[in-house]
């Protein structure tokens, strides 16, 4: 065992068999254990070893954390066989649950070892567990590994803080709405004169100064939570601490009252500030601690955090690198527009016009407002970091600014739009383990007032859908089966695998020992080849499950 001087100092260490535990402390943290073990490989010394650690806990109290070769498994998933010894895997299971320990998970890697034969057995025999006061102290640890190199185990690389600490933006908070003072601060800021005659610019103006408004206010009103909870923490126990030896005065025990109220509205918005960040939707209000939404927030950071990227032969793991990759991969995805000598008479597929004259009618307040109280109250926000919560609660205050600008933007007067149509970035893991490019999909979280905007479009020419799209564009399928809410009575097939699919959900929910009929609506314009294709699909089925009856019926519609 081995670190570097400077960044920790060592004050007590221990000694044992399998294991050399140490006591780090710093300037900024609080002291921590850390013990690296090496695993014996007779099961009779593994009984003994997993003895040892519980007397090493013993002796080393607060925050623990314990890495190295256990030589042992807790879930058969860390073998790629079925030869386990699974009593040996129940002691260490039991034991993790003794010392109420989590472990660190490893990114980009399922096994650490390997026998190195041409079959290998690969195992996960190397792992970090921690007890959850060390993950408090370092909630965005990142647990990664190296290549194996000369040996048949890889090595562990645990970041104590790797986040990345971009620049701080604006998050409107969900709980301001209920402070005292916070209508009265939008109402003064949103009324300061603006010397713009554009709609458009004039909202972008009023949001960013509403913007600087709202965080003063903030940090008058609530400041820094932590730092105000500890403090009356602080002090309230130390009047109950004299109230022990002799009476309290009345300010006293009137300033000991005040505390134990201003603790309780502190603690609740501490934990409220803590559940939006963890982005727990499931629970209500109250019904869970403080500790449980920071774990939730610091594993879904640990979870979204691209520790590596693979590009070919290349390995990047630097954040200019991983950049620069992405970048590359979307970029070469969008392409450029080419020009065609060909193109198609689209008028010629269409079925005949349909007057969509009222698509154009001037938005109302009232259609304004409707589509605002559908809005997600606290869903991620966009650049300017307004929520639906804001706009519910801010209408009577924004609303006359904001119909100017949707009037003028439903008039053509695009020339001040970019700057309330910004947008964010972020990546989706498509699959578990995302280590190329590919395997992210990009999503935009737009302004608020585009979010808007697109939302009403999207309400206006809803209702016309049904007439737009006609019926023999696509397979239909209209069924009844109380088993299979979630597909809906009414589903669409454009290719034979989603046709396969929806008869795989049939089967595998129990409707083998009823007959059903189910009817599917052939296009008049479909070709031959696709026909017959779906047609063959579904006589395999029809032979292989006849309880139920799929069979083909002509469209009522005509091709047009």
């Amino acid at each position: 065992m081995a670190w570097r001087e400077g960044t920790f100092t060592v004050d007590h260490h221990r000694v044992h068999g399998h294991s050399v535990s140490v006591l780090f402390s710093s300037s900024n943290d609080p002291p921590w254990w850390f013990t690296g073990v090496y695993g014996p490989q007779r099961d009779a010394d593994k009984v003994v070893f997993l003895d040892e650690l519980r007397e090493v806990r013993a002796y080393c109290p607060g925050p623990w954390m314990l890495a190295g070769d256990f030589n042992m498994i807790y879930y058969s998933e860390d073998k790629n066989n079925e030869n386990v010894n699974q009593a040996m895997m129940g002691r260490f299971r039991r034991f993790v649950n003794e010392m109420e320990l989590k472990e660190i998970p490893l990114l980009g890697r399922r096994y650490t070892w390997s026998n190195e034969r041409d079959s290998p057995t690969l195992v996960k025999l190397d792992r970090v567990l921690c007890t959850n006061d060390w993950e408090d102290i370092y909630s965005e640890n990142i647990l990664q590994s190296h290549a194996t190199e000369m040996s048949d185990h890889c090595p562990l690389i645990l970041g104590l803080r790797e986040g990345i600490r971009g620049k701080k933006r604006f998050h409107f908070e969900s709980f301001w709405t209920k402070l005292p003072g916070f209508h009265e601060t939008v109402q003064q800021s949103w009324d300061l004169t603006v010397q713009c005659c554009c709609p458009l610019e004039r909202v972008y103006i009023k949001l960013k100064r509403l913007t600087k408004a709202l965080q003063s206010w903030s940090q008058k009103q609530t400041g820094h939570v932590k730092t105000q909870l500890a403090l009356a923490r602080h002090v309230l126990h130390h009047l109950e601490i004299a109230q022990d030896h002799r009476d309290l005065s009345r300010q006293e025990n009137w300033l000991r009252c005040e505390l134990k109220k201003h603790c309780l509205v502190l603690a609740s918005l501490e934990r409220t500030i803590a559940r939006l960040r963890s982005r727990v939707r499931y629970l209500k209000d109250g019904d869970a601690n403080t500790s449980f939404f920071h774990k939730q927030a610091s594993f879904r950071k640990r979870k979204n955090f691209i520790s590596k990227l693979i590009d070919g032969d290349r390995v990047a793991t630097a954040q200019e690198d991983k950049h620069q990759i992405l970048f590359e991969h979307f970029d070469n995805l969008l392409g450029m527009a080419r020009s065609r000598d060909l193109t198609l008479e689209l008028a010629a597929f269409h079925r005949a016009a349909i007057d969509l004259s009222e698509l154009e009618a001037p938005f109302s307040e009232e259609e304004v407002w409707a589509t605002i109280r559908s809005l997600p109250a606290d869903r991620a926000p966009g650049p300017d970091g307004f929520t639906g919560r804001f706009y519910k609660s801010c209408w009577p205050i924004i609303k006359a600014d904001f119909m100017a600008a949707i009037i003028s933007l439903q008039q053509g007067d695009t020339r001040k739009l970019k700057l309330l149509n910004s947008a964010f970035l972020t990546l989706i893991p498509k699959k578990a383990d995302a280590v190329e490019a590919k395997d992210y999909r990009p999503i935009s979280l737009v302004h608020s007032f585009a979010k808007l905007v697109t939302k009403m479009m999207a309400n206006r020419l809803a209702p016309y859908l049904d007439k737009l799209v006609a019926t023999n564009q696509l397979f239909s399928c209209r069924f009844s089966w109380p088993g299979l809410a979630a597909v809906g009575d009414r589903t669409r097939f454009s290719r034979s695998r989603d046709l396969f699919f929806f008869i795989s959900r049939v089967q595998g929910n129990g409707a083998r020992s009823k007959r059903r009929n189910f009817t599917l609506y052939r296009p008049c314009h479909n070709s031959s080849r696709v026909t017959n294709s779906f047609q063959t699909l579904l006589q395999k089925n029809n032979k292989q499950f006849p309880n139920h009856i799929f069979k083909f019926c002509q469209s009522q519609e005509t091709a047009k």
